[in-house]
């Protein structure tokens, strides 16, 4: 299942044109919402991100990239991510930090409890395990796509 890029940006990158979701609409929200439930069998942080690319200042140390392997085959490419561990408290900073704690919660079974969107409309992954949210992934940019295998 891959949503329809109605609220979209393409950007290329010389090769390859990259349709990237900036906002949620409802359609695609119902669309998405087909994978609330899912277990999370990998994530993947990226060392370098976009807004650090872009020099986003105050967000450089918190908004990562990352993505999301779904146990379906299908995976979630997140841009400027913030993660909160829950929606009270200060996105978690740094890769490292950011990355260990990904790896504690894919370890102890983690699945995509819920999808929702922020105030601006931009995609919200609320990751979980037996319905315990324990993490929120607010994107600034966003893509799904299919896998074939996880990466290393």
């Amino acid at each position: 299942m891959t949503p329809s890029p109605r609220n979209s940006q393409t950007s290329t990158n010389g090769t390859d044109d990259v349709d990237v979701n900036l906002v949620v609409d409802d359609e695609t929200l119902d669309e998405l919402t087909a994978l609330n439930g899912e277990a999370i069998v990998g994530i993947a942080v990226w060392e370098d991100s976009v807004a650090q690319a872009l020099d986003a200042g105050e967000l450089t140390d918190s908004a990562v990239d990352l993505d999301v392997y779904l146990e379906s085959g299908v995976f979630f490419e997140l841009y400027g991510v913030l993660c909160y561990p829950d929606l009270d408290s200060e996105p978690l900073s740094g890769t490292d930090a950011i990355d260990g704690k990904m790896a504690v919660l894919v370890a102890a079974g983690l699945a995509l409890e819920d999808i929702a969107v922020d105030t601006e409309d931009s995609l919200v992954l609320v990751l979980g395990n037996e319905g315990e949210p324990l993490l929120y992934l607010n994107a600034g940019a966003w893509r799904l796509d299919e896998w074939e295998e996880l990466p290393d």
